[in-house]
Parts: structure tokens; C-alpha cells; sequence
């Protein structure tokens, strides 16, 4: 979500039976993220709009970002993943992720299964969405091979009204009369489906097209048209250099980029394998008007059938620059069932993925 030239934007939140405030002074171009949120400006308004989570890297949670990833390993795989974002405040948000990805050599393609659950304001809006992901495998001529992949998921999404406070609730605590802001908890369930293509070839040159919501549900207890999820498109390009030798440096520049409404977010910059067992890497998140959001280092470890990346987001806004407060921390963990050693570069035409 994108809060243009708000002068004060206030957000309570009652945990524990304490009052907390966060209070951001001149904001411009925030963005606070790319999922659904509750502002409270002004006139003590509460907007919810409608926005996706979203993973710094991008190129680890392949399962999440488009369901034709789920034709290209040639091992099956399990993958979690945590984020923590803005974790200074107590209106934090966090998402945690599970996927499983099942190859079906017989039929040249691959199953999977993801569950996603999103908990948004510490816990004003919480999202749950399990989904099953299924991609065909095609090869086209000797150097390219396509996968392609649908989705279909099941969302429940609940809004929880009492752990919001609102500046009325402090006054009239403090003996002052104020009027009283009231709203409903309620809960949505719904479908929600998504459909991908990804490319790659001999060179491990990757792209990537994803469409997301394909059916537009509506996403809270209104059935107005602003209330339905928009589409969500996503695009990714990615580029294996291999170092010279058995234990070279390769690098792995790749860009992504994401739209749904009027909110864009680009990840651009690479990632480097030092050694087979150790690499790095550094991104940075922005908009096409080149406002940069965030920029984000990683460093991983992949041994034997075992692969983990942890990811830190630094704050690049103006308010509160390099603060740790207004940071993200994010982790992939990744198992790879074991392949027999003459599948190694490829089984029934499928190749196998870079363990990100």
C-alpha cells in the first residue's frame, strides 16, 4: 500500500492490555506492504485494502510467487519460510510459509502443496490460504524447456476488531468524553486462483510470468467492486555465471517485478556462490519512479541435501533511516530428497533447479 503526503498516520494497538502507538510524522510515498493493512488518519477512518504479501527472496519461494515452479524440480522438496517485518513495533507483521513439491515423472510434471498464514497489525487481520500447485514440463528443441502451472487455494481471512484502539478509546479511559469509533469483527472465505509460466535453458538463463487472482474475489464482507482482490502480476529474469573450475564463484544476477493496482515494487541484484557450501547476496527493493524501499542482504548455506538463507531488509526511507525497528528479517529453509547420481543433470527432460 502506498500512503502518499499523510502529515500524521496513527496506529493502536492493544496487546497485553497495553497501549502502544506508532506515530510517523511527513510520510511520503510509504510503503508499508504489499498486503492488506488498517490506516488511521485524519479523520479516524479505518481503510482496509487489499494487497499480497510479499518475499524479499523472491527467487526462494519460487512456490509461492508462481505455480509452474512446481514442474521443475526433479527431486521433491519442502521448503519453510518466516518473515518478520517492522519488528521494532508492536504492530508487527509476519508470514509464514510451508511448501512440499512432489515431482510426477511418469506424466513429465509436478504437484504441490502450500500454506501460507499472514498476520497482519499483530493480529488485526490474519490470512490463512492452503493451496495445491500443479505444473507440466515441456521441452522445446534441444536448449529450452517450459514449465507451466495452476494454482488453486483456499483462503480464510478473519478481522479481529478488538485489538484496535482508537484515540477516543485513551480519552474517554482518561475521563475525557469522546465519541466512540465501533466496527464488527468478521471472517471471509474464499477461492483464489493463479496461473504461471517459467522458462529456462541450457545457458541457466530463467524467466518467469505469473498472474495471480485470476477469479478477483472479494476479499472482505462487502460485495462492493472496490473490495475484490485486482490481478496481481509478477515477472522475473534470472542468469547463471559459472566460475571457472569445480569450486569457482558463480553469479547469479536476476530482477523481479511486481504489480497489482497502482503499487509496483522491482528487486534487482545478485547472488553469489563463493564456495558449493557458502553464498551471499544483495538486492535492492523499489519503485519505477526509482524511490528506493529497502536494501537487502543475504548469506546462505547449502550442504548435502540441507539449504538455508537468511535475508535482512534495511530501511532506506527517510523516516527513521537504517533503523533495525523498521527492518525485516526473513529465513528459507529448504530439504531435497536424495536423486540417484545418474539423474544429476537430468531426468525425464527435466532439469535440476539451483537449490535456492
Amino acid at each position: 500500500m502506498n500512503v502518499s503526503k499523510i502529515q500524521l498516520l496513527l496506529l493502536h494497538v492493544k496487546t497485553n492490555k497495553d497501549y502502544y502507538s506508532f506515530t510517523a510524522t511527513y510520510i511520503d510515498s510509504l510503503i508499508i506492504k504489499k498486503i492488506y493493512i488498517l490506516g488511521i488518519a485524519f479523520s479516524a477512518c479505518l481503510l482496509s485494502i487489499g494487497q499480497d504479501y510479499h518475499f524479499s527472496g523472491f527467487m526462494h519461494n519460487l512456490p509461492y510467487v508462481n505455480p509452474a515452479y512446481a514442474a521443475l524440480p526433479s527431486s521433491g522438496e519442502i521448503g519453510l519460510t518466516y518473515r518478520n517485518q517492522w519488528p521494532g513495533i508492536p504492530a508487527t507483521f509476519i508470514t509464514y510459509g510451508a511448501a512440499l513439491i512432489v515431482p510426477v515423472k511418469s506424466l513429465n510434471s509436478g504437484i504441490g502443496v502450500t500454506v501460507l498464514n499472514d498476520v497482519q497489525g499483530g493480529g488485526i487481520i490474519n490470512r490463512t490460504s492452503a493451496g495445491i500447485l500443479y505444473g507440466y514440463n515441456l521441452q522445446l528443441g534441444r536448449n529450452w524447456q517450459v514449465g507451466a502451472g495452476i494454482s488453486a487455494s483456499f483462503v480464510m481471512k478473519r478481522f479481529n476488531a478488538d485489538e484496535l484502539v482508537f484515540r477516543s478509546d485513551i480519552l474517554n479511559d482518561l475521563g475525557y468524553s469522546y465519541g466512540t469509533v465501533v466496527f464488527d469483527n468478521y471472517s471471509k472465505n474464499y477461492p483464489d486462483f493463479s496461473a504461471g509460466v517459467i522458462a529456462s535453458n541450457k545457458d541457466q538463463l530463467r524467466l518467469g510470468v505469473s498472474v495471480s487472482h485470476l477469479t478477483r474475489p472479494y476479499d472482505s464482507f462487502s460485495t462492493a467492486e472496490s473490495t475484490r482482490l485486482p490481478f496481481k502480476y509478477a515477472v522475473f529474469v534470472s542468469k547463471r555465471f559459472e566460475g571457472i573450475g569445480q569450486n569457482g564463484i558463480t553469479v547469479e544476477p536476476s530482477v523481479f517485478y511486481s504489480m497489482q493496482s497502482g503499487n509496483q515494487e522491482l528487486i534487482w541484484g545478485t547472488r553469489v556462490n563463493i564456495t558449493p557450501v557458502l553464498m551471499t547476496g544483495a538486492w535492492f527493493r523499489q519503485n519505477l519512479r526509482m524511490n528506493v524501499d529497502a536494501f537487502i542482504l543475504s548469506a546462505g548455506l547449502s550442504w548435502d541435501k540441507y539449504n538455508i538463507v537468511y535475508s535482512y531488509d534495511v530501511n532506506m526511507k527517510k523516516i527513521n533511516f537504517l533503523s533495525t525497528k523498521m527492518a525485516a528479517h526473513e529465513v528459507t529453509f529448504l530439504y531435497r530428497f536424495k536423486y540417484k547420481e545418474e539423474h544429476q543433470s537430468r531426468v525425464n527432460g527435466k532439469n535440476i533447479c539451483p537449490a535456492y
